[in-house]
């Protein structure tokens, strides 16, 4: 298990699975926090969490955050979709419990998280940190985003009420109708991935998918770096081209291998 300390920047190789997390070029702190873990039975498991900056101490919720839900991955035995509720509600109640509902400034954080099975890939999701599927172009499981943002802009198109042009012009795109905290829903968003296709399971904050938020132009900058380097190299090229293009949030990058890659 490897549950960095903040910092301006962490980086973390557990061989199948490493994460970057950057405080950017603009930010006085990293609000970020990830955990990665993996078992000598195969199972790998990886959090990332973003604070929300409107909040008090969003590094503290994030933080705790991704350590109780990744603890609940690796020694809970449950069905993998079951591990990632209990992973994130558990998660949810620790951060809701630094604040008192109905304050607004109460510590939160939104959280994408990943648990790795031989047989199953489990991903669970609370705000607008994603999770991606990377592979090459023309594989059985195409590169493709495989979290839905718990935001105003993706719940507007979702329910028909505004196109997705008009909903990213308007300037409450981007709010997260999610996240954990007092008064926030830690209802998380799960779905599953089939483990014997080869690729990558990228988990990201906003920090990175602003600038690229397609799956095929990750791919494009993750797998050749994967190829040569592993994880660690994919997420440290996926987190460069978001400093590159201004890195005007904190940045967070976990890459996990698929056990057929």
């Amino acid at each position: 298990m490897a549950e960095p300390e903040g910092g301006h920047r962490v980086e973390t190789d557990l061989e199948v699975v490493a994460g970057v997390t950057d405080r950017g070029l603009i930010h006085e702190r990293n609000e970020d926090a990830m955990a990665l873990g993996r078992l000598p039975d195969g199972t790998v498991a990886a959090v990332v969490c973003d604070g929300v900056s409107t909040s008090l101490d969003p590094q503290q919720a994030s933080r705790l955050a991704a350590d109780t839900a990744l603890d609940v991955l690796l020694t809970s035995t449950s069905p993998a979709r079951e591990r990632v509720d209990a992973a994130v509600a558990t998660a949810g109640a620790k951060v809701a419990a630094l604040g008192r509902a109905g304050d607004a400034h109460a510590p939160s954080c939104t959280l994408v998280c990943a648990l790795v099975l031989p047989d199953e890939i489990a991903i669970g999701w609370v705000g607008d940190s994603r999770a991606y599927w990377l592979a090459p172009p023309g594989s059985a499981e195409p590169a493709r985003r495989v979290t839905d943002d718990h935001s105003w802009a993706a719940e507007m198109v979702a329910s028909g009420v505004l196109d997705t042009t008009a909903a990213m012009d308007n300037p409450r795109a981007h709010a997260i109708t999610r996240w954990l905290g007092a008064g926030g829903s830690a209802e998380a968003g799960i779905t599953t991935l089939d483990p014997h296709h080869r690729g990558a399971v990228l988990l990201c904050t906003d920090g990175l998918w602003k600038y690229l938020p397609e799956a095929a132009d990750l791919a494009a900058v993750a797998l050749p770096r994967l190829a040569d380097g592993g994880p660690l190299a994919a997420a440290s090229a996926l987190t460069a081209v978001a400093l590159d293009a201004g890195g005007r949030d904190n940045v967070t990058t976990v890459v996990i291998v698929s056990p057929a890659g």
